[in-house]
């Protein structure tokens, strides 16, 4: 099929379904988000085995009945989340405003008063999709990595809410010195801590195993002398959402450059933690976080002769 045929009938559908999603109040919106999430476990069983193995390392001290019982209530907010997604086009701003409460907004007030920049760093917690739009209808200067997609109509049909509600787009690619010059402009740029990072990775424990830690936040920070912000969206039992803002992760002066990279690594890696304790079922489950390991530790004792 040809590429370019293959991506209208693609937006074809993706609009078809969009446009759906207008028809549905956001009560009855997130019904069928939960509802998909139901019949996602039930029947399609996508990654289950993945999700309950993932629930049990992390949480060894959990039976067997709340496992299962989190490991539903994640599908049901991955059911909302993704309506929640497939509906952004048409919110409003006010829509934003009233479903998304912002708690600890004074450690954002506090950086911009001083003219200062900062990385919005997240992870796969909750509706992670709403840190940077709400954060830009509250009056900041916002901007996003965004990977391209291979389908260049939905690409730019996403890029363009972003743009509408005030979020700047920062393509992959060469995009560290635009990073920098966001921050140094007094932005904050949203990226996100908590993908497996290979073998090039920093290992750190994360939920009771070791897990490789892309270094590029810290190192961002570091060379850019700005702190690390952690912002989390978690959905409430109303199904609105709080958007919380940590205190700063600053750098040390004391630390070098390596330090600094491995140490602010480090904590934002257990304050993720900390958020996921929290809020288990809104955890992005189905990745495989653990799936690289530090290479075994070479025995270097010597045979001793008797």
């Amino acid at each position: 099929m040809n590429p370019k045929f293959k991506h209208r009938m693609e937006y074809g559908a993706f609009q078809a379904v969009y446009q759906l999603t207008r028809l549905l109040s956001r009560g009855g919106l997130l019904a069928v988000g939960r509802g998909l999430g139901v019949f996602v476990w039930r029947v399609v069983r996508f990654r289950r085995t993945v999700i309950l193995e993932n629930l049990h390392a992390a949480f060894p001290e959990k039976n067997e009945a709340w496992i299962q019982a989190t490991a539903l209530d994640f599908y049901r907010n991955l059911g909302m989340t993704l309506v929640e997604f497939l509906a952004s086009g048409h919110r409003s701003r006010a829509d934003l405003v009233s479903n998304v409460v912002i708690e600890g907004e004074e450690h954002i007030t506090a950086l911009v008063a001083q003219g200062r920049g900062a990385l919005f760093i997240s992870g796969h917690l909750g509706n992670f999709e709403l840190m940077l739009p709400r954060a830009a209808v509250q009056g900041y200067s916002v901007y996003g990595i965004v990977k391209r997609q291979s389908n260049r109509l939905i690409d730019e049909f996403y890029n363009g809410i972003r743009a509408r509600e005030g979020v700047g787009i920062i393509h992959t690619g060469g995009s560290f010195p635009k990073i920098l010059k966001a921050i140094a402009g007094g932005g904050m740029v949203g990226i996100m801590g908590d993908q497996d990072a290979g073998k090039r990775g920093h290992f750190v424990e994360f939920m009771g195993r070791s897990a490789s830690v892309n270094l590029g936040p810290a190192t961002v920070a570091a060379k850019a002398g700005c702190p690390l912000l952690m912002v989390f969206v978690t959905r409430q039992p109303d199904y609105s959402h709080v958007m919380k803002v940590l205190p700063a992760i600053e750098v040390d002066p004391a630390w070098n450059h390596e330090t600094a990279v491995r140490k602010l690594t480090e904590i934002h890696t257990a304050r993720l933690e900390e958020a996921v304790r929290e809020a288990p079922a809104m955890y992005y489950w189905v990745h495989r976080r653990w799936k690289t390991q530090p290479p075994p530790v070479a025995n270097t004792e010597k045979a001793v002769d008797e």
